[in-house]
Parts: structure tokens; sequence; C-alpha cells
């Protein structure tokens, strides 16, 4: 499947203009997540770290109260203190794993903005887990296809560090408009190091001159996916390859319109 530059420009100019007008959009993550399935009550959570992982993005781990549990690829309703808006943010440490991590990139978004400008370790806050749209081992999947676009990684890496050394293939595509922003790149690596089962492709949409051979230059295209596709359909047969998105709207749009696999998502944020 060929994709013409009007398509592509397009897109590029949807994305965009998708961005503003989330920025200046009155919905809230809570409206915008009304009909997705929650768990029935906030956890209580201690902040136990917070730390730049990139010019605009914090990493945040949690110690909770209880246990909570959730499924690869799920987020968090995000209550900070003396606001009545909930933040909305998916985890990227496995289930069962501690303490519980998400990144959090900047936003005037009251949440967001308090990570990042008031947060300190042994501030309290709540949580409560939500999503309709995961992975878990099934017996049946044999290969899964992430696509991510900047912090869209989050709830992908979730899945990959969940799956690491199982017999399920898990091969990411990923994409930031730096290097810098391409969080967990290290992490990434060293998983596609020690473990036969995962693999990782880094894309950049800036700074292309510096970007290294590791990473490959321009946004994720529809071919990168067919292509992709096309060589685990060589082994394995479609009911066999699942293929999960997260990313800015417009690019799940796109991608979902022109790759030739149904493509899993939720569009929240």
């Amino acid at each position: 499947m060929s994709v013409t530059l009007p398509r592509l420009c397009r897109y590029l100019f949807s994305w965009n203009t998708a961005r503003c007008s989330r920025m200046n959009s009155s919905t809230t993550h809570t409206d915008r997540t009304s009909h997705s399935t929650r768990y029935l009550d906030p956890v209580p959570c201690t902040v136990t770290h917070i730390s730049n992982i990139s010019p605009s993005t914090k990493l945040l781990c949690l110690s909770a109260d209880h246990e909570v549990t959730f499924r690869a690829g799920q987020w968090l309703d995000f209550h900070v203190p003396n606001s009545t808006l909930v933040g909305g943010y998916s985890m990227c440490s496995a289930p069962g794993c501690s303490p519980l991590e998400l990144a959090v990139k900047y936003s005037v978004h009251p949440p967001a903005h308090w990570i990042h400008t008031q947060c300190q370790p042994g501030d309290r806050v709540q949580v409560r887990v939500g999503g309709d749209v995961y992975m878990e081992e099934d017996g049946v999947t044999k290969v899964v296809l992430l696509v991510a676009g900047g912090i869209g990684i989050n709830p992908l890496l979730s899945m990959i560090r969940a799956g690491a050394g199982s017999k399920t293939k898990y091969h990411l595509l990923y994409s930031a408009a730096s290097v810098q922003e391409l969080i967990f790149k290290a992490d990434l690596e060293e998983l596609a190091s020690l473990y036969d089962n995962v693999d990782v492709e880094f894309f950049v949409t800036r700074g292309l001159e510096s970007v290294g051979k590791s990473v490959k230059c321009g946004r994720i295209s529809p071919e990168s996916v067919n292509e992709l596709l096309a060589s685990y359909r060589k082994k394995y047969e479609m009911n066999e390859i699942r293929c999960f998105v997260c990313g800015p709207p417009p690019m799940i749009d796109y991608l979902d319109s022109h790759v030739n696999i149904k493509c899993e998502y939720e569009k929240w944020w």
C-alpha cells in the first residue's frame, strides 16, 4: 500500500491541528473515559521518587497503600492534592511490580502541571485503574506489534516488560520528536539485548543530524508496519498476530486506516 505525499501532508497537518485543539479542549480525562471500565475505589499512594527522564517528561514512582492490580496497557485516574481535575496516565511498569511507575509529559493541565512543578517525594496522591485495551498472554497470540508515538510508549513498555522472556514475540516501533524524547530508550535496548522475544526500532522526526545509527529518520509510516507484518506473516497466521498503537489520535487514525491489520487502541488523551 502506497501513501501519497498529499495524504502524508494531511496526516501531519491533522496531527498538529489536533494537538492544538486538545490543548484548548474543554473536555476532561473523566469525560473522555466515561464509558471505560474502571475499578471500584481509588487507592492512596505515596510518591517515592520523581526524576527528569527527558526535557519534557518526568518519571513518577508510587508506593501504594495496598496492591494496585492492573493489566499491561491500562491507565490510571490520577488525583492530585487540592485539585478537582483528574489526570489520566498509563503505567509503564509491569503488572505486579513495585514501585508503580508512570511517565508524565509537561502540560498546563493541573495534574500534570502539579507533577512537574510541585510534586515531591512523600506527597500523597490517589489512583484508580481503568481501561479496556490491554495485553495478556492468551495461548493464541504469537506476535505482538507495538507502535508508539511520543508519550504513548508508556502502556506499550508495560506490555513489553510483562511479556519479556515469554514465548510471544514483541516488536516495537517507537517514534519521538528527538532522540532526547525517546524516553526509556536505554531500557528498551537492554530488554532487547536480554530477551530474544523483544525487538525495538526507533524513529525521530527532528534533530535528524544527530540521530545515530540505531535511530531512523522520519515518522512511522504505514509501509513500515505493513512490511513488518508481512515478514511475520511468512511464519504466523493473522489470528496469531496483534497490533497495539498508542500515540496522538491523528497518528492512530492514520495508521488504523492504512495498515493491513486491526489496530487495538484507546483515544482518551
